[in-house]
């Protein structure tokens, strides 16, 4: 009998500890991929490339 409640409670804290971790990695790599994202938007999507592509480059001769 012991032994039978000992095992329902260290089952009921293993759930609640597997379940704290899975929100911990969550949010972790929720974090993860915010960053990320505000990496690749800045990398990528920086205002001065905009600005240079609308630049025309002119060929050999023209002034």
């Amino acid at each position: 009998m012991t032994d039978e409640m000992f095992d329902r409670d260290y089952q009921s804290a293993r759930t609640d500890l597997n379940a704290g971790i899975d929100q911990a990695v969550a949010a972790f790599v929720s974090g993860l991929r915010q960053g990320f994202t505000a990496l690749h938007h800045s990398q990528w999507q920086a205002p001065w490339e905009r600005q240079s592509a609308r630049r025309r480059v002119r060929g050999p001769g023209h002034a």
